[in-house]
């Protein structure tokens, strides 16, 4: 209870009860800020010679996350999603990065499970939110890769305005699958 506590995900009153709360906009921005900042480190390298390997295991995370969502699965969607991006934050072999990157693992979870609520996100467009990263890995097309991930966790926040902007990702004016 105290780390969920410490984590903002519940509010305790002593000697009385605990409710769950909901991350205010503000820290939601914040985590996929976070995020989105370590998961562009570790990709900051390059994809290197393990380009083909990384794009296998991207989309068989996306499978999974297509199987969940076929199955209205949103706990193994949150998962296979967690999973996806775990693929991304390994690239750069940097362990501690990779566990910066875990400590923010609930609280994305919880983000993502309030956000596809409270917007009504189809689970299948969850999925499809993720192909743009799997075909710039799977070209090995860096600068595309990099403008993805940003559009992925960033587009729909203030201040993201032109994150991607023409016709890249997230021009549609969709908000960031994890918000």
């Amino acid at each position: 209870m105290r780390s969920l506590h410490a984590e903002g995900l519940i509010e305790i009153v002593p000697r009385r009860y605990s409710v769950v709360t909901r991350m205010s906009a503000e820290d939601a921005e914040d985590v996929c800020y976070a995020r989105y900042v370590l998961e562009d480190a570790s990709l900051e390298g390059g994809l290197g010679t393990r380009r083909r390997d990384l794009a296998k295991q991207l989309r068989l995370a996306l499978e999974h996350m297509s199987v969940a969502a076929r199955l209205n699965d949103l706990d193994a969607l949150v998962d296979s999603d967690t999973q996806f991006h775990r693929v991304l934050i390994t690239v750069s072999g940097r362990r501690r990065l990779t566990d910066l990157w875990s400590i923010l693992n609930s609280q994305m979870g919880a983000l993502m499970r309030a956000e596809l609520d409270r917007q009504g996100i189809d689970m299948l467009e969850t999925v499809q939110r993720h192909q743009g990263i799997v075909s710039a890995v799977s070209d090995g097309d860096l600068p595309r890769l990099r403008a993805e991930l940003r559009a992925h966790y960033l587009i729909g926040f203030p201040g993201a305005e032109g994150v991607a902007g023409g016709d890249g990702p997230g021009s549609d004016g969709a908000p960031p699958l994890h918000r």
